[in-house]
Protein backbone atom coordinates (compact mmCIF):
# COMPACT_ATOMS: atom_id res chain seq x y z
CA UNK A 1 0.00 0.00 0.00
CA UNK A 2 1.18 3.52 -0.66
CA UNK A 3 -0.01 6.89 0.54
CA UNK A 4 -0.07 8.51 -2.89
CA UNK A 5 -3.56 9.85 -3.55
CA UNK A 6 -3.99 9.51 -7.32
CA UNK A 7 -7.26 7.64 -8.06
CA UNK A 8 -5.86 6.23 -11.33
CA UNK A 9 -2.90 4.75 -9.45
CA UNK A 10 -5.27 3.05 -7.00
CA UNK A 11 -7.32 1.59 -9.88
CA UNK A 12 -4.16 0.27 -11.57
CA UNK A 13 -2.91 -1.20 -8.29
CA UNK A 14 -6.13 -3.18 -7.99
CA UNK A 15 -7.03 -3.99 -11.60
CA UNK A 16 -3.59 -4.63 -13.09
CA UNK A 17 -1.02 -5.37 -10.38
CA UNK A 18 -3.51 -7.17 -8.15
CA UNK A 19 -4.97 -9.18 -11.03
CA UNK A 20 -1.52 -10.59 -11.82
CA UNK A 21 -0.56 -11.24 -8.21
CA UNK A 22 1.94 -8.37 -8.03
CA UNK A 23 2.29 -6.19 -4.91
CA UNK A 24 0.85 -2.68 -5.04
CA UNK A 25 3.14 0.18 -6.01
CA UNK A 26 5.15 1.24 -2.95
CA UNK A 27 8.61 2.34 -1.91
CA UNK A 28 7.84 5.95 -2.83
CA UNK A 29 10.73 8.42 -2.94
CA UNK A 30 11.48 11.84 -4.45
CA UNK A 31 13.43 10.99 -7.57
CA UNK A 32 15.38 14.27 -7.73
CA UNK A 33 16.12 14.81 -4.05
CA UNK A 34 16.75 11.41 -2.54
CA UNK A 35 18.08 8.01 -3.40
CA UNK A 36 16.87 4.97 -1.55
CA UNK A 37 19.62 2.43 -1.17
CA UNK A 38 16.92 -0.19 -0.61
CA UNK A 39 15.53 0.04 -4.15
CA UNK A 40 15.48 -3.67 -5.05
CA UNK A 41 17.81 -5.43 -7.42
CA UNK A 42 14.92 -7.65 -8.52
CA UNK A 43 12.87 -7.37 -11.70
CA UNK A 44 9.78 -5.19 -11.56
CA UNK A 45 7.80 -2.22 -12.82
CA UNK A 46 7.87 1.39 -11.71
CA UNK A 47 5.85 4.55 -12.13
CA UNK A 48 6.84 8.22 -12.05
CA UNK A 49 4.24 10.58 -10.66
CA UNK A 50 4.21 14.36 -10.59
CA UNK A 51 5.23 16.16 -7.41
CA UNK A 52 2.72 17.27 -4.81
CA UNK A 53 -0.83 17.81 -5.98
CA UNK A 54 0.13 18.44 -9.61
CA UNK A 55 -2.14 16.70 -12.08
CA UNK A 56 -1.76 16.34 -15.83
CA UNK A 57 -4.89 16.96 -17.89
CA UNK A 58 -5.50 14.06 -20.25
CA UNK A 59 -8.27 13.76 -22.90
CA UNK A 60 -10.42 12.12 -20.22
CA UNK A 61 -9.75 13.30 -16.67
CA UNK A 62 -6.55 14.08 -14.82
CA UNK A 63 -3.77 12.05 -13.27
CA UNK A 64 -0.38 12.62 -11.70
CA UNK A 65 1.07 9.63 -13.59
CA UNK A 66 3.92 10.65 -15.90
CA UNK A 67 5.51 7.33 -16.95
CA UNK A 68 5.47 3.55 -16.54
CA UNK A 69 8.74 1.62 -16.86
CA UNK A 70 10.07 -1.90 -16.45
CA UNK A 71 13.26 -3.40 -15.09
CA UNK A 72 14.41 -6.85 -16.15
CA UNK A 73 18.21 -6.91 -15.90
CA UNK A 74 20.48 -8.38 -13.27
CA UNK A 75 20.48 -5.16 -11.22
CA UNK A 76 16.73 -4.73 -11.69
CA UNK A 77 14.82 -1.76 -10.41
CA UNK A 78 17.80 -0.11 -8.74
CA UNK A 79 19.75 0.14 -12.00
CA UNK A 80 16.81 1.12 -14.20
CA UNK A 81 15.52 3.87 -11.90
CA UNK A 82 19.12 4.99 -11.35
CA UNK A 83 19.46 5.57 -15.10
CA UNK A 84 16.55 7.99 -14.95
CA UNK A 85 18.05 9.79 -11.96
CA UNK A 86 21.21 10.48 -13.92
CA UNK A 87 23.50 8.06 -12.10
CA UNK A 88 26.56 7.34 -14.21
CA UNK A 89 26.66 3.77 -15.43
CA UNK A 90 27.72 1.60 -18.35
CA UNK A 91 25.74 1.72 -21.57
CA UNK A 92 24.17 -1.68 -22.18
CA UNK A 93 26.43 -3.96 -24.15
CA UNK A 94 29.20 -1.45 -24.85
CA UNK A 95 30.68 -0.73 -21.43
CA UNK A 96 30.87 2.96 -22.36
CA UNK A 97 29.96 5.41 -19.60
CA UNK A 98 27.00 7.74 -20.00
CA UNK A 99 25.42 10.37 -17.79
CA UNK A 100 21.66 10.05 -18.15
CA UNK A 101 18.78 9.55 -20.59
CA UNK A 102 18.99 12.90 -22.44
CA UNK A 103 15.81 13.64 -24.28
CA UNK A 104 13.80 10.82 -22.68
CA UNK A 105 10.39 12.42 -21.98
CA UNK A 106 9.91 10.95 -18.50
CA UNK A 107 13.47 11.80 -17.48
CA UNK A 108 13.19 15.38 -18.71
CA UNK A 109 9.79 15.87 -17.04
CA UNK A 110 11.06 14.66 -13.67
CA UNK A 111 14.25 16.74 -13.88
CA UNK A 112 12.33 19.89 -14.77
CA UNK A 113 9.36 19.55 -12.41
CA UNK A 114 10.24 17.01 -9.77
CA UNK A 115 8.24 13.96 -8.87
CA UNK A 116 8.17 10.63 -7.17
CA UNK A 117 8.99 7.06 -8.09
CA UNK A 118 6.99 4.09 -6.85
CA UNK A 119 7.74 0.48 -7.76
CA UNK A 120 6.47 -3.09 -7.59
CA UNK A 121 8.76 -6.13 -7.47
CA UNK A 122 7.88 -9.14 -9.65
CA UNK A 123 6.37 -11.95 -7.58
CA UNK A 124 7.80 -15.44 -7.44
CA UNK A 125 5.70 -18.38 -8.50
CA UNK A 126 2.01 -18.48 -9.25
CA UNK A 127 -0.25 -17.10 -6.49
CA UNK A 128 -3.37 -19.20 -5.90
CA UNK A 129 -6.35 -18.05 -7.94
CA UNK A 130 -4.41 -15.40 -9.87
CA UNK A 131 -3.58 -14.95 -13.53
CA UNK A 132 -0.14 -15.96 -14.69
CA UNK A 133 2.30 -13.42 -13.21
CA UNK A 134 3.30 -11.40 -16.23
CA UNK A 135 6.88 -10.50 -17.00
CA UNK A 136 7.80 -6.87 -16.25
CA UNK A 137 7.68 -6.15 -19.99
CA UNK A 138 4.14 -7.51 -20.34
CA UNK A 139 2.98 -5.89 -17.11
CA UNK A 140 4.31 -2.49 -18.25
CA UNK A 141 2.23 -2.89 -21.42
CA UNK A 142 -0.84 -3.85 -19.34
CA UNK A 143 -0.39 -0.74 -17.17
CA UNK A 144 -0.09 1.53 -20.22
CA UNK A 145 -3.11 -0.13 -21.87
CA UNK A 146 -5.24 0.23 -18.73
CA UNK A 147 -4.17 3.86 -18.34
CA UNK A 148 -5.09 4.46 -21.98
CA UNK A 149 -8.50 2.88 -21.43
CA UNK A 150 -9.13 5.27 -18.50
CA UNK A 151 -7.70 8.48 -20.04
CA UNK A 152 -7.83 7.83 -23.84
CA UNK A 153 -4.07 8.34 -24.20
CA UNK A 154 -0.79 7.07 -22.77
CA UNK A 155 1.01 8.86 -19.93
CA UNK A 156 3.01 11.85 -21.22
CA UNK A 157 6.34 10.08 -20.65
CA UNK A 158 5.28 6.96 -22.55
CA UNK A 159 4.40 8.90 -25.71
CA UNK A 160 1.03 9.77 -27.12
CA UNK A 161 -1.43 7.61 -28.97
CA UNK A 162 -4.56 9.76 -29.34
Amino acid sequence: MNDYGDPTLHILNREVLGAYGWPRFGGMFDIRREWRADVPLERGVYVFVAAGDERITYPVGESSIVYFGKAEGTRGLRQRVGYHRGKVGPHQGTGEAWERYPGHPAHEWILARGGFCLYSVAPDGYPEGRKYPASPKLLELELITAFQRLHRTRPVGNGTSA
